[in-house]
């Protein structure tokens, strides 16, 4: 049987190796939020959407309305017309809420890093990052232009990966 002298983790003691748990996640945690904040940097050179673009969105967000209304699925056409006044409205602060965007994200990957390297503010990071990528849209937008589905989707994979890490507190220091 042959052993690998090519391990970092060579000659450690169990319990100083990264959980195997902890780097999936950490994983998942940097292309998330890897690929959010490139979104978020390129987002953020292109500007906002101009009038004329905008007022394109808003002729087929109306259309859609009207499709759905003639269907009469009228929860759909609630969260369609929210949408829009949610895009319109962080449209109109595009540069503050780009730039909170991009701190709350950086917040996630420093927190993602630190436990990465087995520090346990990372943990307490990462919950400010999800408890603010949750509620950071309220800073800009009406909470009654907010769609429900968006708050709570947002809600359940926040809990769900700081439930996931804190089962790693233990090995964090």
């Amino acid at each position: 049987m042959e052993t690998s002298n090519n391990s970092s983790d060579f000659n450690l003691p169990e319990s100083n190796k990264r959980p195997q748990a902890l780097k999936i996640l950490c994983i998942l945690t940097f292309v998330s939020a890897g690929l959010s904040m490139l979104s978020s940097i390129f987002n953020l050179l292109g500007g906002p959407l101009s009038p004329e673009v905008m007022e394109e969105q808003k002729v087929e967000m109306i259309k859609m309305i009207d499709e759905l209304k003639s269907l009469e699925m009228h929860s759909f056409v609630t969260m369609l017309e929210q949408v829009q006044r949610m895009t319109e409205s962080i449209n109109a602060q595009f540069y503050m809420v780009s730039l909170v965007s991009i701190i709350v994200i950086g917040t996630g990957l420093f927190g993602a890093l630190s436990m990465w390297k087995g520090k346990k503010i990372g943990f307490h990071l990462y919950i400010i990052y999800s408890l603010f990528s949750v509620i950071q849209l309220y800073f800009f937008v009406s909470p009654a232009d907010i769609p429900t589905i968006v708050v709570v989707w947002n809600l359940i994979l926040a809990a769900v990966f700081v439930i996931l890490y804190s089962r790693h507190l233990k090995w964090l220091k």
